[in-house]
């Protein structure tokens, strides 16, 4: 049977009808509102102007009375036989009175009255009205003054005149001060032909001033003698009302004025607390009309959702939700189309959202969106055996991931529908805590650095490599010997810090060492894989302990904590992890008790090497102070006319200790430890000293040919340098000569080609020392400024023996020519070589086939003291 029901209204018509009816609400507020200010405003303006012209009434018949007593006084003195000394008037007002001449001139002394005594009274014979005018300062007070006069008729020979009588404007000023009108008001008396008298309060520039051209006297004044008007000042351009009156009998007229602002001042102030109450109560009726039809859209929801209930089923509903909310564990339960059908309070608080907002919702857009596919899986297999427990992560309405286990279960509903119960356990903090204590087992808790576990385990995983696939395991135990001193000193907190310090530096070192490790409280432990490509091991222990050698800076101090490095390797010196741990040990006990040696290796050969090693460096650290090094000198020789062209710098070193030190064994830790940039800067500036010698002493200057090092090549300052070396030794820069080598011309390439460029500015000639063994390219000898091109000796060893190496050089002879350089083979030995490269096109060679490295001081004697024309080099074919 249909409901019979009246169909009910939808939310949106619900909402809308209530604020359709606020809205009318506010308008008609608003309507009124407008009307009352509009009325108060024009009140407001009426009853100002009002106030004004009673004012102006008022003060005109003060000013009438006050004339009317002078006029009295004036006739009183009209006799001048008569006028008697001053005694007082009802009116208390100061006056003078004085005989003018027909001429202008006075002809009696003036006397002081007050108008209204007692004196005897004249009449003047003429009954003109009194003549009113503004007059100089005078009186005690300093004011301008107002005059009044009557003409007298002839009297005998006299000749007529006029009396005068003048009073104070002070005396009126004080009258109108009296009134309050605002910090913008004045009371204004005026003669009717415009002229300003007086003003309070004063304006001694506009007394005098003439105001007949305003719309008072142009137009309201002549139609009404008393009126209001609204208008802007002459004065001060400000708009203001004003109230006037004309003096009765006296040319005169009395303005009193009030700022229009100030007269508005409480009206505007009224119509601000209009507007705050309009807008208030708008809001007020409009949020009030959006929650009414909110609530009642809400509410009719409610009742249709009841209504359509089963009666039968209310009291079971909400029994089962009363213990649905009890439970702490969020629970809820799907339909076929995974809609939230039922859910307790837990399930709301988990994420986040009220009930209205889950109920009939897909759980996707309710529940963590990113998890909806496993949730799926997991119904999915509900569907097939009933009940499935999954551990997930679910991040909550908050957006924090939580760790929990999910229980999904299969039920049906009284109508047979298939659904799905839901419930999870929150188990993120016992998750936490077993991630923690796993991670503890295995990490520095300090520096996040692998503990000595880890360290063991990584390392039987390596050695377990090393068996499969063959290689080497090295492990290197570092102890900071000065580490307690710190925590001593300052306390745990900075030996805490120094430490953090420490692994840091460590993980820098990733991925050359495997597995930074905190071992002990001052010690730590390092992997390294080694086979014939990698790195050598003393190597980069030598690297280790310069980069821990560095101070570490806590409070504002700065530590040295002293390490020492014991080195075991697998499978040299140990085949188990317990074994090689022990014997690493070892290794950092006695560098820790052998006197300047801070690295020590268990293996006896690897630790002569590295003693070896750090003998050299010591020594050469002094060589230069102590006068150790010297230069001896390869002579280059043109091939096909036999002339020596020039000289190769080559560097030799006798110790007292160690005796001739090769340069293939110092050169390569002189660059390691950067002790190669003081050494370069001897050696150029000394090659230059030697041949500037040769020019002043023997008459002859041959090029002298300096390498320089890839350390070396990279100082900022390198072509200045070079000319402090040219300059201090006076030798031109077309005598000097660089060679470098393919691996600094490949690097940095933009940079390479800047210096090149500065120093081909500066005179001195290129070449590319070894080419052909490096990065060769063709695209840098196009871009370079390169004059020459040495063979490497390598190619030159096997001419004659072996038809590859004559291709070689035969293509690098033709690729230089081809780009207008010199070819120089270096390494010469044979006859037969120099014959091959003589076939080839070679240009110059060098070797002991011609001479082997002389001293400077020899050079001179091979060369025969011949001019210096005779060595210059020959044209590039």
């Amino acid at each position: 049977m249909p409901d019979s029901q009246p169909t009910p209204l939808p939310d949106h018509r619900r909402v809308a009808r209530a604020l359709a009816v606020a809205g009318s609400l506010i308008v008609a507020l608003t309507l009124a509102l407008a009307g009352l200010l509009y009325s108060s405003y024009h009140s407001t303006i009426e009853r100002e102007q009002t106030s004004l012209r009673n004012l102006a009434t008022a003060y005109a018949a003060q000013a009438y009375y006050a004339m009317l007593a002078l006029d009295t006084a004036l006739a009183r003195g009209a006799d001048a036989t008569s006028i008697p000394a001053a005694t007082g008037v009802g009116q208390h007002i100061p006056a003078r009175i004085y005989f003018l001449g027909p001429d202008g001139e006075p002809r009696q002394a003036a006397s002081a009255v007050r108008p209204g005594s007692d004196a005897p009274v004249a009449v003047p014979a003429s009954d003109s009205p009194p003549q009113v005018a503004l007059g100089p300062p005078g009186g005690s007070g300093g004011h301008a003054t107002i005059t009044l006069a009557h003409a007298l008729p002839a009297r005998g020979e006299s000749g007529g005149g006029s009396i005068v009588i003048e009073t104070d404007v002070a005396y009126f000023q004080r009258i109108f001060a009296s009134s309050d009108l605002g910090s913008g008001g004045s009371v204004t008396l005026l003669r009717r032909d415009g002229i300003m008298l007086v003003r309070s309060p004063t304006l001694p520039d506009a007394i005098g001033r003439s105001f007949l051209d305003t719309p008072l006297f142009q137009g309201h004044l002549p139609r009404a003698p008393v009126g209001v008007i609204e208008a802007d000042s002459p004065i001060d351009g400000t708009r203001r009302l004003y109230g006037y009156s004309a003096v009765a009998d006296y040319p005169l007229v009395i303005i009193t004025g009030r700022d229009l602002a100030d007269t508005l001042a409480v009206w505007r102030w009224w119509l601000w607390v209009g507007a705050l109450a309009w807008a208030l109560l708008s809001i007020t009726l409009a949020l009030l009309a959006w929650r009414i039809g909110r609530e009642t859209a809400r509410q009719a929801a409610l009742i249709a959702r009841l209504e359509t209930s089963e009666n039968r089923l209310t009291h079971s509903f909400r029994y089962l939700n009363s213990i649905l909310d009890s439970l702490a564990t969020p629970l809820w339960v799907l339909d076929a189309q995974r809609r939230i059908v039922l859910f307790n309070k837990a399930f709301q608080k988990f994420t986040g959202k009220r009930g209205e907002e889950l109920d009939g919702r897909p759980e996707a857009e309710v529940l963590d969106p990113q998890g909806a596919e496993a949730r799926g899986r997991l119904y999915a297999a509900v569907a097939t055996d009933g009940v499935h427990t999954r551990e997930a992560e679910v991040r909550d309405g908050a957006g924090e991931m939580r760790t929990a286990l999910h229980l999904a279960a299969r039920l049906e509903s009284e109508n047979h529908a298939a659904q799905i119960v839901n419930s999870l356990a929150d188990i993120t903090e016992r998750k936490q805590v077993e991630l923690r204590l796993a991670w503890l087992a295995d990490f520095d808790p300090l520096t996040g650095l692998p503990n000595q576990n880890h360290l063991r385990r990584t390392l039987s995983e390596a050695i377990e490599h090393a068996v499969a696939n063959g290689g080497q395991v090295v492990l290197i135990l570092v102890a900071l010997e000065r580490l307690q001193e710190v925590a001593d000193l300052l306390g745990h907190e900075a030996g805490d810090e120094a430490v953090r310090q420490v692994a840091a530096r460590l993980r820098r070192l990733a991925p050359q060492a495997m597995s930074p490790s905190r071992v002990k409280a001052n010690e730590f432990g390092l992997l390294l894989t080694a086979a014939p490509t990698h790195r050598p091991v003393d190597d980069f222990a030598f690297e280790l302990h310069a980069l821990l050698s560095e101070p570490v800076r806590v409070c504002e101090r700065e530590f040295h904590l002293q390490p020492v490095i014991g080195i075991a390797a697998y499978p040299q010196d140990a085949g188990s992890v317990n074994e090689l741990m022990r014997l690493a040990d070892i290794a950092k006990h006695r560098a820790r008790g052998d006197s300047g040696e801070p690295v020590h290796f268990h293996s006896d050969a690897i630790h002569i090497q590295l003693n070896e090693r750090l003998s050299i460096e010591e020594q050469l650290r002094r060589a230069l102070e102590r006068g150790e090094l010297s230069l001896v000198y390869q002579p280059k020789v043109h091939i096909a006319s036999g002339r020596i062209t020039g000289f190769e710098v080559l560097l030799r070193w006798h110790n007292p200790l160690l005796g001739h030190v090769s340069p293939a064994r110092f050169i390569p830790i002189a660059e390691q430890t950067g002790l190669i940039l003081p050494i370069g800067n001897w050696v150029l500036r000394t090659a230059c000293e030697h041949a500037s010698a040769w020019r002043r002493e023997h008459g002859i200057q041959p090029k002298v040919a300096v390498n320089l090092s890839i350390r070396q090549f990279y100082q900022k300052d390198l072509v200045r340098s070079i000319e402090d070396a040219l300059a201090g030794a006076g030798l031109a820069p077309d005598a000097l000569e660089l060679e470098i080598t393919e691996s600094i011309a490949m690097s940095r390439m933009d940079v390479v080609e800047r210096l090149l460029a500065g120093i081909r500015e500066l005179g001195v000639e290129l070449s590319i020392d070894d080419f052909g063994t490096g990065y060769s390219s063709l695209a840098y000898l196009k871009s370079f400024p390169v004059q020459c091109l040495k063979i490497d000796r390598a190619f030159i060893r096997d001419l004659g023996r072996d038809a590859d190496s004559a291709a070689i050089v035969h293509s690098i002879v033709a690729l230089g020519h081809g780009l207008n350089m010199r070819i120089v083979a270096e390494g010469v030995e044979t006859e037969i070589q120099l014959a091959m490269l003589r076939e080839l096109g070679c240009d110059e060679f060098q070797g002991f086939l011609f001479a082997r490295p002389l001293d400077a001081a020899a050079v001179p004697a091979l060369l025969g003291a011949r001019p210096a024309r005779a060595l210059e080099t020959p044209a590039s074919p």
